[in-house]
């Protein structure tokens, strides 16, 4: 992890605070004194990424052109590994590796591209070089773009909660950019966080046992290179909240990350919640806001914790957020597309954005009926994709079964709250050519053709 999101216009910090999501707890465990800063996402985001690197591996491989993308890495440290992301020109996330010996290679289609690279080497490293983008258009020919890394800010210093040292402290640190970068303080109390990009930062600290709570630390105007200690101390009982998550449908039956952010001093908390109930500890007294991603057919929501007010040393157990805004529906039926009497059960249905982002999925139900759902907002451009699905569905069983290929469906546009009815779609059957039963299957079968298997 260890990387920042792009960058956005400046804005107060706590107000922007409202708006992010700690990557951390979204993306993998807890962090040690050995991990990278954590950038802050959207609500959703990370999960998106995940299911949107899913699809690409389940999806067959396209044809569509490429053209290299290359270029050195220049530093002054040597043997420094990077991770190199790349986004749309809207900054939408398509994919990243890591780079190895100073030079990048990607192959990108024609369009315009956001490359970031990010320095993994620890979090505690106060060398460590601050994440750095750069745009980069792509046409038909080979590029060239060389990014040079500079050394980042670096905030050092020690952290006392109820009097003592806090050993295993928790340290983060958000900026108005809405990116936060998070580090374990050692069995002393002792952090340092290194590799911030230039900007002023709020530090939210956690005790190891979340018993003590205390009202963030303002840095102000950090340059590059800069290196910044701070002494932290906790001194305040922390309490407790429960909050049950529903929509207008009712309770939320899904695992979902929500973040609790504090009126008072704009910290923020990020838990996964089970069985419509999200818990949240070592919070600092006072009333709270949620910042949520998208559930079901419902879009990301942020508001009011309705009835939290939370008391030091407290466990408030009766507040609740409910998600009232729903996004737009994909409805339609998938059909052979050389027996199209009948509808197909169990084709994978995709819905992409025109940045190519994953926007939902479904199956075809025994009637070859889908509807992709999700917090899809009002836009244009979309693709919906259907392709075999499922590891043995009714159309691969039997005698006479065939085999399948892709299809798309372009330009498909929808709108906030309201279902778009894309039709009757045709899956392809391959070439006679690629059929294990050529006389019953394929565009060019010679033989009457049998019954569509599974029905």
């Amino acid at each position: 992890m260890g990387h920042h999101l792009p960058r956005r216009p400046q804005r107060p910090l706590v107000a922007a605070l409202v708006a992010a999501v700690t990557a951390a707890l979204l993306l993998a465990p807890a962090a040690s004194a050995a991990a990278e800063p954590t950038p802050t996402l959207q609500p959703g985001q990370a999960t998106a990424e995940r299911e949107a690197r899913a699809a690409a591996r389940q999806a067959p491989a396209t044809a569509e052109r490429t053209t290299k993308v290359r270029g050195s890495i220049k530093a002054a440290d040597k043997g420094v590994k990077y991770r190199v992301r790349w986004f749309t020109k809207d900054w939408t996330y398509l994919d990243e590796r890591k780079v190895t010996g100073g030079i990048y290679s990607l192959s990108l289609q024609p369009g315009t591209y956001y490359l970031q690279f990010v320095d993994l080497r620890p979090a505690y490293n106060v060398r460590k070089y601050a994440p750095t983008d750069i745009r980069v258009k792509v046409a038909n020919k080979p590029v060239q773009k060389n990014v040079r890394m500079k050394r980042g800010a670096a905030i050092t210093g020690t952290v006392r909660a109820g009097g003592k040292v806090a050993g295993g402290a928790e340290v983060v640190a958000a900026n108005a950019s809405e990116q936060s970068y998070r580090v374990k303080a050692d069995k002393r109390g002792r952090f340092a966080l290194g590799g911030l990009p230039a900007g002023s930062y709020s530090l939210f600290t956690y005790d190891r046992k979340k018993q003590y709570v205390g009202r963030s630390t303002y840095l102000s105007q950090m340059g590059l290179g800069q290196v910044r200690n701070t002494a932290i101390t906790l001194g305040t009982r922390a309490g407790r909240l429960l909050v049950d998550l529903s929509t207008l449908d009712g309770r939320v039956k899904q695992k979902v990350f929500v973040t609790a952010v504090s009126k008072a001093t704009g910290q923020f908390w990020t838990v996964r919640a089970r069985g419509g109930e999200a818990i949240f500890s070592g919070l600092f007294p006072g009333g709270y806001r949620m910042v949520a991603p998208g559930v079901g057919r419902y879009l990301p929501q942020s508001g009011v914790i309705k009835g939290a007010k939370v008391k030091s040393g407290k466990d408030d157990l009766a507040s609740s957020f409910t998600w009232t805004k729903r996004g737009a529906t994909i409805t339609g039926a998938v059909v052979d597309q050389e027996h199209p009497d009948a509808g197909m059960e169990d084709v994978l249905v995709q819905a992409f954005s025109a940045a190519g982002a994953l926007l939902g999925s479904a199956t075809t139900d025994d009637e070859g009926i889908f509807t992709v759902t999700g917090p899809i907002t009002s836009q244009e451009g979309i693709t919906v994709k259907i392709q075999p699905g499922g590891a043995n569905p009714p159309y691969l069983q039997g005698t006479f079964y065939c085999k399948y290929a892709a299809a798309e469906t372009d330009g498909v546009r929808v709108r906030t709250g309201e279902d778009t009815v894309v039709g009757i779609l045709e899956l392809p059957q391959l070439p006679t050519s690629q059929q294990d039963n050529k006389s019953n299957c394929g565009p060019d079968a010679t033989a009457p053709r049998a019954p569509r298997p599974g029905r």
